[in-house]
């Protein structure tokens, strides 16, 4: 059996999200990433699989821009990081903090779901738990 990928950008919601932040002004990036982000904070209410993908990608993009370390190996990763990476301040440190926290619960959550279908909720589980060292969680 192939190994499922899990990494944050290997899905095609999310790498559609990269494309949206990609094809953006500099300027614009943080608010798409903070809308992304705000989509999954704070609702109990069911979220599909491609919200959630879009926010956790969101959230990977303010941990490489807080620590570039942190993604070294990721596939897909955006050139834009390198030379231009979001400035991170404490409140959207705390929302992808917060959106990732929500990716690893299994209520109302298809992410969550089609990972369990995919008998990868560990491997999931260890790519997000990274990201949320880089926040300190």
């Amino acid at each position: 059996m192939a190994r499922v990928r899990t990494g944050p950008f290997e899905n095609d919601d999310a790498l559609d999200f990269l494309d949206e932040l990609e094809e953006a002004e500099p300027a614009e990036r943080p608010g798409k990433v903070l809308r992304a982000l705000r989509r999954v904070v704070g609702t109990d209410d069911y979220i599909d699989a491609p919200v959630m993908a879009e926010a956790v990608a969101a959230a990977a993009v303010v941990a490489a821009s807080e620590d570039p370390e942190a993604v070294v190996g990721e596939r897909y990763l955006p050139v834009w990081l390198d030379s231009d990476p979001l400035e991170v301040d404490d409140e959207l440190e705390d929302l992808a903090a917060q959106a990732l926290h929500r990716a690893l619960r299994p209520d109302e959550n298809e992410w969550w779901e089609l990972w369990e279908e995919a008998e990868a909720t560990d491997d999931v589980t260890e790519v997000v738990s990274r990201y949320l060292d880089v926040f300190g969680d």
